[in-house]
Formats: C-alpha cells, sequence, structure tokens
C-alpha cells in the first residue's frame, strides 16, 4: 500500500500520467460489504501528476481512461494507482 508520500515522489516522464483510480462498487445492493479482490475496478479516477510532454489533461481533472497496457505502481486508500500514457485518457469529466 503506498502513502501519500510515496504519491508526492512521483514525478511521471515524457506523456506520463499518474492516475487515483476511483473506488468501484464496495457494496452489495443490500448492503454487505465486498472484500477488496471482488470490487469492481472503475474507468475513471483523478490526475495526480503529468509528465512534462502532457497537453490536454492537468492534476486534479478527472478522466475515462482504457484500462489497457498502464502500469498499476500500487493502492493507495485501497484503489489502484495507475502510471498511464497521455493517448490511454478517453475523455476529460467535468463536474
Amino acid at each position: 500500500m503506498m502513502t501519500l508520500e510515496d504519491l508526492k515522489k512521483i514525478k511521471p516522464t515524457d506523456d506520463l500520467v499518474l492516475v487515483h483510480m476511483n473506488p468501484g462498487v464496495q457494496s452489495t445492493p443490500s448492503g454487505l460489504l465486498l472484500p477488496p479482490f471482488a470490487q469492481q475496478i472503475t474507468s475513471h479516477g483523478k490526475v495526480l501528476a503529468v509528465g512534462p510532454s502532457v497537453k490536454l489533461v492537468a492534476p486534479g481533472n478527472t478522466v475515462l481512461v482504457s484500462l489497457y497496457d498502464n502500469l498499476e505502481l500500487g493502492t493507495f486508500a485501497n484503489t489502484p494507482v495507475l502510471l498511464i500514457k497521455e493517448k490511454h485518457i478517453e475523455a476529460i469529466i467535468e463536474g
């Protein structure tokens, strides 16, 4: 599990983006809590840092990402932290 200090040390290079994925469904409709391995991974998250060649997104943006060809660095707050190429960002979610 990563700490906030670990995340602050990661500085993406080139066209890479550091994204903290949003948590998936954590409980069933009846209220039973699901263990982390049974939770569905979402395809959107918050941008934490960007490399110097990134032009379309900025830290703080919420983005929709392709879940293929990404590097999972670990987990923070029980959700994955990914290092992805900017081209794998499908959309910026506003609001």
